[in-house]
């Protein structure tokens, strides 16, 4: 099973003195490695899940974001500047100070890398079934429009459900995705049923309802227990 480092521990059992008084609903009784699907909304999703979701749970994680240089430059020309709306001086020493630091704590988490635009995306999914044979569930975060912030979920990503076609191929059953919603405000983690292919359908014809379904369920959810 992937191993998950001493550093992410240490800071996810700091983190989650945050999350004390947030209560678990499991709306289905997933057992086994799953892979769970959760908005960015843009860092309040993968920081509030990989907190309150169980350990052995392996993000996915855009490659940039687990390479130092790669990190500092995007955090410097876009995560600071555009996203968060900071002056040029000061996102270059913040990406400096804290670029080195996200890669360090991504890498302990055992991210698995996303390469986007690139025949190296194979890696992703190929490191993906072997953490799933292995026990491990894996988190991904499809939302097109991350830096969203209300209940909307928007549409997704569909390049992500290829691992159904894959896991089949490998494990010869459907692969389960589990929508994830956390709530900060009603102060909840939502474990919704899982979602899954039913094989009804030629792959391509059934992908686009699978995403309407968790795009669908997401944004239900939300409405249900907040934001």
């Amino acid at each position: 099973m992937t191993s998950q480092g001493c550093f992410y521990r240490a800071c996810r059992r700091i983190l989650r003195l945050r999350y004390l008084r947030f209560r678990r609903v499991n709306e289905g009784n997933e057992a086994g490695p799953v892979v769970y699907i959760c908005r960015h909304r843009n860092a309040k999703g993968p920081i509030s899940s990989l907190c309150l979701l169980p350990l052995n749970t392996l993000p996915w994680a855009f490659s940039a974001f687990m390479e130092r240089d790669a990190c500092v430059a995007h955090l410097e020309s876009y995560t600071f500047p555009i996203a968060w709306k900071l002056g040029p001086l000061m996102a270059r020493l913040l990406a400096g100070l804290l670029g080195p630091l996200f890669v360090r704590l991504l890498q302990s988490t055992g991210a698995i890398p996303v390469y986007r635009n690139s025949l190296k995306v194979r890696e992703t999914f190929m490191k993906t079934l072997e953490a799933l044979d292995e026990g491990s569930s894996i988190l991904i975060f499809p939302d097109i429009n991350y830096s969203e912030e209300n209940g909307e979920t928007g549409s997704l990503y569909e390049g992500f459900l290829l691992l159904e076609h894959l896991w089949m191929r490998k494990a010869g059953e459907h692969i389960r995705f589990v929508p994830v919603n956390v709530s900060l405000s009603g102060k909840t983690l939502t474990v919704g049923k899982s979602i899954s292919f039913t094989g009804a359908l030629p792959f391509r014809e059934e992908k686009g309802i699978i995403a309407r379904r968790l795009e669908d369920t997401l944004n239900q959810m939300a409405r249900t227990y907040g934001v």
